[in-house]
């Protein structure tokens, strides 16, 4: 790959990406303050006050979860048009568009009285947090990293895992000194003083491309939109990257929501838990260091088809008579491919597609993500419910996660690829 390169596209400027490495520091900062504000949309800290917010509402704990499952569904499902319509602005509007939408939902917050304001803020806090920050910050790490896209994307994605590490604790503990409600202000204040400064003067070098709107033979342009996503959802290379890309957040997700019932039946010491997730985060923040690095030295389709393999160990060791240590494989081996999968779920849509698409294909991916992470908890419950134990649910797990590569795999080259390699 030229470490400069003109490319002109039907539907794009014509740009110059620059050179490879060039602002990498400004690069990942960016994505790194983009990915840690995020938190403030991510799951680990909303339910931080929950308990909170059904108070201040007059609503019970299911209904507030119910209210935020909406939201997420909703938020993620917007980002399948989102995705593309982010590429048609300018960097600087499109960060300027996602800070706006999470300070409002931090303030909504903060004023909380009735349902409808909660889900207005579960809404505004997800869309703009876990939604078009990380977006921004993955496909500008991905447009940016030339031949060290991966590092880059591992590094600019670290941000989210720093805020689950010390996040949750200074809530905590801020909570004794501060109300609730100060606490949000406090996050809406920060990114209005401090984080839309920073995120706007880090933008100015970074190159981001600007889609002109295809004009069709009509003379118009509606609907081009549509057919360039039709475009990709009958490309059977994305269907293929979807399948193995959706394993670890399905999994990981219905794992963890019912941690508790799976802890009981696995005879985890319940007070093992709080370090569990501690190993988790060591293990997810090396896997995204370590997939950062060989996908750019292996190729990231190649290390597509691998990174799967320690979650199949994790889940398939519930099957086998490790005791007390069979919590510490599961919560490694999870943590580690969600880390692997942060990179590469940015990664692999450019090298698949290219960059100019990579705004695109994430907003899909993302939807299919949100989508796939809502249905886990029900189907793992319902299975647990039905009477499937939890050796057994780990072993189609682990499974699952063993074979998926091998049948998908061959789909992620294009056909002339399948071809050359042949011959």
């Amino acid at each position: 790959m030229p470490a400069r390169r003109a490319t002109v596209d039907n539907d794009m400027t014509t740009t110059t990406a620059p050179e490879a490495g060039a602002g990498a520091l400004r690069i990942i900062a960016f994505g790194f303050i983009a990915t840690f504000v995020s938190s403030f949309g991510q799951t680990f800290f909303v339910g931080l006050f929950n308990s909170k917010f059904g108070v201040a509402t007059g609503l019970d704990g299911t209904t507030v979860s119910l209210l935020y499952g909406i939201a997420t569904l909703a938020s993620g499902s917007l980002l399948f048009w989102l995705g593309g319509a982010m590429d048609r602005l300018m960097l600087r509007t499109a960060v300027a568009t996602s800070l706006a939408i999470l300070i409002a939902g931090c303030v909504l917050a903060a004023g909380l009285k009735t349902g409808v304001m909660l889900l207005a803020a579960f809404f505004l806090l997800r869309l703009g947090g876990q939604g078009l920050l990380t977006q921004l910050a993955v496909v500008a790490a991905a447009r940016n990293g030339g031949r060290r896209r991966g590092s880059t994307i591992a590094w600019a994605t670290m941000g989210v895992i720093l805020g689950e590490a010390v996040l949750p604790a200074t809530v905590i503990a801020l909570l004794g000194l501060l109300d609730w409600r100060d606490l949000w202000l406090v996050a809406a204040g920060t990114l209005l003083v401090m984080v839309m400064p920073a995120l706007l003067g880090l933008q100015r070098t970074i190159h981001w491309r600007v889609a002109k709107r295809p004009v069709s033979s009509d003379g118009g342009n509606a609907g081009d939109d549509i057919m360039q996503r039709r475009t990709l959802l009958a490309d059977r290379r994305f269907w293929a990257g979807a399948a193995i890309m959706l394993t670890p957040p399905f999994m990981a997700t219905g794992f963890l929501f019912e941690q508790s019932t799976i802890a009981a039946a696995m005879h985890w010491n319940a007070g093992l838990i709080g370090a569990a997730f501690t190993v988790f985060a060591i293990f997810r923040a090396f896997g995204t260091w370590f997939y950062g690095r060989t996908a750019d030295q292996f190729g990231t389709i190649r290390m597509a088809r691998l990174h799967l393999l320690p979650m199949a160990v994790a889940f398939a060791s519930f099957t086998l008579p490790l005791g007390v240590a069979s919590i510490w494989v599961a919560f490694a081996g999870i943590g580690f491919t969600n880390g692997a999968n942060s990179v590469l779920s940015g990664a692999l849509w450019a090298e698949m597609f290219g960059t100019a698409a990579v705004g695109t294909v994430r907003g899909v991916f993302g939807a299919a993500m949100v989508l796939a992470s809502a249905l886990a908890p029900v189907i793992v419950s319902l299975a647990l419910s039905l009477g499937m134990s939890a050796p057994a649910l780990g072993l189609a797990f682990g499974l699952y996660a063993a074979l998926m590569p091998l049948l998908a795999g061959p789909f992620l080259y294009s056909r002339s690829e399948r071809a050359a390699a042949a011959h």
